[in-house]
């Protein structure tokens, strides 16, 4: 394990995945003529499904969920597709690097209005939205936490806020000043428009529109009078990583998406340790951190059935889901331009439209609680009766090859005439890493075996109905 991830994480090593430009305007050719955001979700299925950089494309889905934006606002892919590449770029950086470079994308910019931003006039406040959501949901989080995730509390048993409104106040006018590069040689202006927006370049600064009084950040540090707006920039992003609530607040999340929705706290403080020190020295070094993630103890207890505790593991996220149902049957492309196309539409019956979050807090909160419980699921947020029956009725759509439409074709004539029991065990192995229950096992191979088996067509319904039954059952739909 530790050498594919090492694989996967050097750039040399694996098949990157791509993203290309969108044409504007589209060929006619195009399967999402009047929805060319469309072609930008179908790219992010291909690379799901095809990519060879597997692990950079999982912490990049991961980072997205952290740093949202949505295709409800960026509604357009020249937008929004510099801003995949760029976390794509950066999942095995260092969390510093991915705080400045969102900071300054466009995309970003846009969604939360720090682009444009100009000094407020006297007795009036900057805009708040990026400053808030910067600490609230991409960095720090709204309490104090202790290296392993718990809460600090105060004399009275109450949770410790992090910051107060006059803290975000400042950040927001620390962050004044910034506008998009100017496209296609126009003359640079602030504000600039979206429409003459340069998407692939950072956003400049206008010192002119920038606020110079001083300001005070996080734990007392000052910002003095009179300095530029990169200068003051660099501090309070500098300030925020710096802050002993980022490590674990972000390894958690980390985890969360990775690996189990309800980590224990050793497990969380293990992780924090290796984001402030990866052993050499480095902060925020996020190929120690996803490897260390992966490779945990803890992480590692579900390899061997029965050994993972109550709670591990988490719901696979619609997407994520179906991305790996697919590579697991095996599929052939029968058509490349319609090829994955209807794969976001599946996904948004799901409760998931990839790439359009409803809000900026994600398609699900990393805090959501099963109800009824006290474990945590975040992905259970967006799981219904409406979307389960959705799942159960895409997987029938797979089994038998009913995705054509979509330029997927199923075969599953390898299957056909295997035995029960073997094809139980094989079910398991390329699904479940050979941990069925012993109770599912059996049930299965029941349930095939008083099937008709004369026909070809009797032996393709006994593979349809064992695959239906592993894929559609709670033993495959939560990771462990």
């Amino acid at each position: 394990m530790s050498g594919w991830i090492d694989e996967q994480i050097d750039p040399a090593r694996t098949s990157p995945s791509t993203w290309p430009d969108i044409p504007n305007p589209l060929p006619a050719t195009a399967p999402c003529q009047n929805f060319p955001l469309g072609c930008l979700q179908q790219n992010w299925f291909i690379n799901a499904l095809q990519g060879g950089d597997q692990l950079r494309q999982r912490t990049a889905f991961a980072l997205s969920q952290i740093w949202v934006i949505s295709g409800i606002t960026i509604n357009t892919p020249a937008a929004y597709n510099p801003y995949i590449r760029m976390l794509n770029n950066d999942a095995f950086t260092t969390y510093d690097k991915v705080m400045r470079d969102v900071t300054l994308s466009p995309g970003m910019g846009w969604y939360l209005d720090m682009a444009n931003s100009a000094k407020a006039a006297n007795g009036a406040i900057a805009n708040e939205n990026y400053a808030r959501e910067l600490m609230q949901l991409f960095t720090l989080g709204t309490f104090l936490v202790n290296d392993d995730g718990s809460l600090q509390l105060d004399s009275s048993g109450n949770p410790i806020p992090t910051y107060d409104q006059p803290t975000i106040q400042n950040f927001a006018r620390a962050f004044t000043g910034w506008t998009y590069t100017a496209c296609c040689g126009a003359t640079q202006t602030f504000p600039t428009k979206t429409s003459q927006a340069d998407w692939t370049s950072a956003m400049v600064s206008v010192d002119a529109q920038h606020d110079t009084v001083s300001k005070t950040l996080l734990n007392g540090q000052v910002l003095a009078a009179g300095r530029t707006a990169q200068q003051d920039l660099d501090d309070a992003l500098a300030n925020i990583f710096n802050h002993p609530n980022l490590p674990p607040f972000i390894s958690k999340q980390l985890i969360e998406h990775l690996v189990t929705s309800n980590p224990s706290p050793a497990y969380v403080a293990r992780i924090s340790a290796v984001f402030k020190n990866n052993g050499a020295g480095v902060r925020g070094d996020l190929k120690a951190v996803i490897k260390a993630i992966l490779l945990d103890p803890e992480a590692r207890q579900g390899d061997t059935p029965g050994t993972a505790a109550p709670g591990f593991g988490h719901l696979r996220e619609p997407v994520l889901f179906m991305t790996g149902v697919l590579r697991g049957v095996g599929f052939t492309i029968s058509d490349s331009n319609t090829f994955a196309s209807g794969l976001a539409n599946s996904g948004n019956q799901m409760g998931q439209n990839v790439l359009f979050s409803p809000s900026v807090f994600n398609y699900f909160p990393p805090d959501y609680t099963i109800p009824g419980t006290i474990v945590f699921g975040p992905e259970f947020a967006i799981e219904t009766t409406a979307t389960s029956l959705v799942r159960a009725n895409w997987i029938d759509n797979v089994v038998r090859n009913n995705l054509t439409g979509q330029g997927i074709t199923i075969d599953l004539s390898a299957l056909r005439g295997v035995p029960p029991d073997q094809l139980a065990d094989q079910l398991a192995q390329t699904f479940m890493h050979g941990q069925m229950s012993a109770n599912m096992r059996s049930t299965i191979i029941t349930t095939v075996s008083a099937l008709p088996n004369t026909t070809t067509n009797d032996q393709d319904n006994r593979t349809r109905t064992a695959l239906y039954l592993v894929l559609t059952s709670s033993q495959y739909q939560i990771v462990h």
